[in-house]
């Protein structure tokens, strides 16, 4: 191989190796990214949001059946008495 060919092919392997060390460092930032967001779902340990909007809904859910339960026996007595 001639001089010319050696240097385009250490040029061609720094070049790689620069684009090695930018994607680890997007790696390492969405690694952290994606931990962050795992932690604020699931909660690591404590009550994530999952789990609180899990919550909300059971009890919007248990409120929408007492109110039904409630305006069924209003109508049955006001059906009751006409």
């Amino acid at each position: 191989m001639t001089d010319d060919r050696w240097e385009r092919l250490e040029q061609r392997i720094a070049d790689i190796q620069s684009g090695i060390a930018e994607i680890r460092t997007i790696y390492e930032t969405h690694s952290r990214a994606i931990e962050r967001i795992e932690r604020t779902l699931f909660g690591n340990g404590n009550a994530g949001l999952c789990t609180k909007v899990s919550a909300i809904l059971w009890m919007s859910s248990a409120i929408a059946g007492f109110v039904a339960v409630l305006l069924a026996q209003a109508i049955a007595s006001w059906v009751g008495r006409g």
